[in-house]
């Protein structure tokens, strides 16, 4: 989706490579378009990355109708994968490579900006409903950052049962297990439902840094609760998660190894420098293009970029 503040703001997401820790993300509450409730918990002004992860959102859960349904028009993205995973609902993608795709619970859209891409996501015609689920940002590689957009649409993810959960891994890799869905640095993301509740003992790798958000029930973590709507930043340094977990638990475990490289966000862009950020702003304003094209599919109007005050100048 897109990022929809109207500040403008220039965000700087510096590494914060750590030992281990267990620290809750200050995280924002907001509302999308015609009144979709979100968490926003990256980047918050507490922590803007944790491994290549550089926004998430917390969507819902709230009830849907004609008349309140998702309308997130035509808007870019630069140096980034989207990465959208439901637990209640539905989504209609669209973009300018010419996909038209839904998304349901317990399915993968991956979308590789790169150099440039535009989408549009929806509520599908005539949907009504429960709505509830994530949406996340993988900040690319400098090395990938212009690699030609892309999208995938995946229902064949990797999942087993371990413990007292059953785990599904959306992208990444995790105790042996590998997501088909293309990802361009070493992450991690994986769904976590304990319906009954119990004890999970989860291998993970220890140079990764990692995070987890709680979205449904609670959980414990070395005698800490963790709470329903917040993400915790674990730091570095652990080689195996104990978590207890509520009945009816659900949290996503993510993370990855940190990004040896500034990464700059503003807006829908994000890119290794500045000047990346302005030339990006500048061809959406000569929207449509060869770098932002248009979504034919999509009835409506795009997204208007807010100002970016030249003055603000930061360093990588």
């Amino acid at each position: 989706m897109s990022n929809t503040g109207h500040d403008g703001e220039v965000v700087e997401c510096p590494n914060l490579t750590t030992t281990l820790t267990l620290n809750a993300v200050a995280s924002r509450r907001s509302i999308l378009g015609n009144g979709l409730p979100i968490i926003r918990h990256l980047p918050s002004r507490t922590q803007r990355l944790i491994g290549p992860w550089c926004f998430l959102d917390h969507i819902g859960p709230t009830s849907l109708n004609p008349d309140n349904a998702v309308d997130v028009g035509t808007h870019p993205h630069t140096g980034l994968q989207t990465v959208t995973w439901l637990f209640e609902g539905a989504l209609l993608h669209k973009d300018s490579l010419g996909y038209e795709q839904i998304i349901e619970p317990g399915e993968l859209n991956l979308m590789t900006a790169g150099y440039g891409i535009c989408h549009s996501e929806e509520s599908p015609p005539g949907f009504s409903g429960p709505m509830h689920g994530l949406q996340f940002w993988i900040a690319l590689p400098a090395e990938h950052e212009d690699t030609a957009p892309a999208f995938s649409h995946h229902r064949d993810l990797p999942q087993w049962e371990q413990d007292c959960a059953q785990l599904t891994l959306v992208v990444g890799e995790l105790n042996g297990h590998r997501s088909p869905a293309q990802v361009f640095s070493p992450l991690v993301g994986a769904d976590i439902v304990a319906r009954e509740g119990g004890e999970l003992s989860l291998a993970v790798p220890e140079h990764f840094e990692l995070g987890l958000c709680i979205n449904a029930g609670g959980a414990t973590l070395e005698g800490s609760t963790l709470e329903t709507g917040e993400l915790y930043y674990l730091g570095q340094g652990r080689d195996r998660l104990r978590l207890s977990l509520d009945p009816g638990s659900r949290l996503m475990l993510l993370g990855g190894e940190p990004l040896s490289q500034p990464v700059l966000l503003w807006w829908n862009f994000v890119g290794r420098d500045q000047t990346r950020l302005e030339n990006a702003l500048k061809d959406w304003q000569q929207w449509p293009n060869t770098r932002f094209g248009d979504v034919p599919a999509y009835q409506g109007g795009p997204l208007k970029a807010p100002a970016l005050d030249p003055t603000v100048r930061l360093k990588g």
